[in-house]
């Protein structure tokens, strides 16, 4: 069984990629899921011996790209990445001395840094507001960029796996830094809130016959009368409301489902470039499973998913079987820092737990997150 660890570049350099690796190989991991592209983030660091607290660069790769395939979207280069090396560069040269995997941890969408640039080829609100930080996989340039950033990976190094992590809409509450929501939502809001409507995503809904401006504009004045007028779009139950249901008799399920053919489309378009490039190299699904249509056709596009972060031992069994009914090898997941987990004796028992499911590996969240409690509770359980 193959056990993953999450590893973020900044980590590895600041502990020395050398005893890192050494550290993470003699803990029994045969994987490393190594941050190739990331969001922004402050993190704190206990087991650092460089500094305690890092704030990420937005965005940034880890890896040196080739420069000649990109179009108008344009990678960014982490600090760490240099003409002769970067963090890929160092992984790579230790793995098959080590015994170690290189999995390439991607963030597809997220991305404020090329949101900024680009906010055309953003999400957008009912509203007209652009969600800087979630790049709209309708988008030509988007899409482009994503399948090419895959493919240079999977070109110029030895990668086991893409770990593919938020490769769709990401929707409205992201965690983006210093969110100030001063508005409670329910279910229906917030699936109403996450829906996007920039205006090229808008432009192309009409041109396949769906009323998107209209249904942009009822959104719209939905979720106003929700937020300042008291308006109840869901019932008791959590079902949409009759407030509701112009928007569903106008068309809006099938608006949705041609956004989710797209997230869809473009995951497939990454895959088959893959294929074509590193035919060995295997796509993972980071996915929450939360029981949605979607689930099984995103999952369907990869060659295995995580089974998501148990909270108990009885959660890893459902969990493992729920992903498994998906058609596709599963992924047992332990998320080691609070408040997941607070109490180093639930390491062993819970990786016990997914590998009592049958699933094909384990993931362990994250090396440089972890304590010191908690990471030697890892390597004791692990090795």
């Amino acid at each position: 069984m193959q056990h993953g660890i999450f590893a973020y570049p900044w980590e590895l350099a600041d502990q020395g990629y050398d005893k890192a690796l050494n550290e993470i190989a003699e803990a029994g991991f045969t994987n490393v899921n190594l941050a190739m592209q990331y969001h922004n983030g402050k993190f704190l660091l206990p087991r650092n011996p460089k500094r305690r607290v890092y704030y990420a660069e937005d965005g940034a790769i880890s890896f040196r790209p080739d420069p000649g395939r990109y179009g108008d979207m344009k990678p960014r280069l982490h600090s760490l990445v240099t003409e002769t090396s970067s963090p890929a560069d160092e992984v790579a040269s230790r793995a098959d001395k080590l015994g170690l995997n290189l999995v390439a941890w991607t963030v597809c969408l997220h991305n404020r840094w090329l949101g900024e640039q680009f906010p055309m080829a953003t999400q957008h609100t009912a509203f007209g507001d652009p969600l800087l930080n979630s790049l709209s996989p309708v988008h030509p340039l988007v899409r482009e960029y994503l399948v090419t950033l895959i493919t240079d990976m999977v070109n110029r190094y030895p990668i086991h796996a893409i770990m593919m992590e938020s490769p769709g809409h990401m929707g409205f509450i992201h965690g983006e830094h210093h969110e100030l929501i001063g508005t409670e939502f329910d279910a229906v809001q917030l699936d109403m809130l996450n829906l996007s409507f920039s205006d090229y995503e808008v432009a192309q809904a009409e041109a396949a016959g769906i009323p998107a401006t209209m249904l942009r504009e009822l959104t719209a004045a939905v979720l106003d009368a929700s937020m300042n007028q008291g308006v109840k779009l869901a019932k008791a139950d959590g079902t949409p409301s009759k407030t509701v249901e112009a928007l569903v008799k106008n068309g809006l399920p099938h608006y949705m489902v041609w956004l989710k053919q797209h997230e869809l489309s473009l995951v497939t378009e990454v895959r088959e470039a893959v294929r074509a490039s590193s035919p060995s190299t295997e796509i993972w699904h980071f996915a929450a499973l939360d029981g949605t249509p979607g689930d099984a056709a995103l999952i369907a596009t990869g060659d295995g998913t995580l089974a998501g972060y148990a909270d108990s031992d009885d959660d890893a069994a459902q969990r493992a079987h729920d992903a498994a009914q998906l058609g596709r090898p599963v992924r047992g997941a332990i998320r080691a820092i609070a408040p997941d987990t607070t109490d180093p004796a639930v390491i062993a028992p819970r990786k016990a737990a997914w590998e009592q499911t049958g699933v094909t590996g384990i993931d362990v969240y994250n090396y440089g997150l972890m304590n010191g409690v908690i990471w030697n509770a890892v390597r004791d359980a692990f090795r």
